[in-house]
């Protein structure tokens, strides 16, 4: 049985002061949402960038897209570390500043962190080895553009193959496997380039998010063309860390690139031909033909697929992308389609 509280009894003197606590790290809003910050200019930048203007997020919001096209689905891969569950959202956002930075997780300077840093093992392995990419901050891009396996796929002078799927291909953006001269549809033929003038240690961000021309290119919006009086200009403020380019209007390193961009553009065109010729390409859908075919003429497709999705007409990998295309169009010749 309890006996009831007696009267308070007098205060004591105060205890020892405690240890200094670790600094605060907590930014106010201002310290990031203000007109001088960085991040407005990014967030401009980025708002004019195909990753905020582009449709992905609306036309590819279904399984197996949505960990590349839409901010959420990203983001779920990342916290699950799998694609295999990952839900479609009913709001699909496009890519944006929380996909690729920890924005306002802790309210400090750790919220610029990137999402999925490190280096990043590619889904396409080559001869049989695992690729990694392992550039720095540029790692973050790669998850995405990469290319997709293809599976079943021929073999190099293999028995004939059944193409049974008219969008088969590495699919969009095998940037990276390009970059790195290891893609797995090589055909026999002259030797492909094992090293990489533009595989720069820092990978895409080299030249993609180089000093941006206002919010048009470079920077978060990551175009090199931008529009200048109402003509198409090249971003060469990457191009400086490696080329000697002169001065304005840059006209000799123009029409260099120029020049190397159009020599792919016309093997791109001659194993067009080729491929039309042989049934395997239809140029009005711009896929596949289904049926059967010789199989290292399914390779040349999924190599002219590869460079045609590149989207830099040779300029990520120059010598390997044109040994690429040759060896392809030489493959068709001996197939008995010669190219124009």
């Amino acid at each position: 049985m309890a006996s009831c509280e007696g009267p308070m009894g007098p205060v004591g003197d105060d205890g020892p002061k405690g240890d200094k606590g670790d600094p605060g790290t907590t930014l106010g809003c201002a310290d990031c949402h203000n007109s001088s910050s960085p991040m407005a200019a990014f967030s401009a930048q980025w708002q004019e960038s195909t990753h905020a203007t582009g449709g992905n997020a609306a036309y590819a919001n279904r399984a197996g897209c949505v960990q590349c096209h839409t901010s959420q689905g990203f983001l779920e891969y990342v916290a699950e570390g799998s694609t295999a569950s990952i839900s479609v959202p009913l709001n699909p956002m496009q890519i944006n500043c929380a996909t690729c930075h920890k924005i306002h997780q802790t309210y400090s300077g750790d919220d610029w962190a990137l999402t999925k840093p490190g280096a990043q093992t590619l889904e396409v392995k080559y001869a049989g080895a695992d690729v990694v990419w392992d550039k720095g901050t540029s790692n973050q891009c790669v998850f995405c553009h990469q290319s997709r396996n293809v599976s079943p796929a021929p073999a190099v002078d293999g028995a004939d193959f059944n193409l049974a799927s008219s969008r088969i291909g590495p699919h969009h953006g095998p940037n990276a496997n390009l970059i790195l001269g290891k893609t797995p549809f090589e055909l026999p033929g002259t030797a492909h380039p094992t090293t990489n003038p533009h595989s720069t240690a820092n990978g895409c961000v080299t030249c993609h998010m180089s000093t941006p021309y206002g919010y048009q290119a470079g920077g978060h919006n990551m175009a090199l063309k931008y529009d200048s009086h109402g003509t198409e200009t090249r971003l060469f403020t990457g191009c400086t860390t490696c080329h000697e380019i002169g001065s304005s209007p840059y006209t000799a390193f123009n029409n260099k690139i120029t020049e190397a961009q159009n020599e792919v553009k016309g093997l791109l065109e001659d194993l067009e031909a080729q491929l039309i010729a042989a049934g395997v390409y239809n140029p009005t859908t711009e896929l596949a033909n289904t049926g059967n075919f010789k199989a290292n003429a399914v390779l040349a497709y999924l190599n002219y697929n590869t460079v045609k999705e590149d989207r830099s007409l040779g300029i990520h990998n120059p010598g390997y992308i044109k040994t690429l295309l040759s060896n392809s169009i030489a493959s068709m010749e001996t197939l008995g389609y010669p190219a124009p």
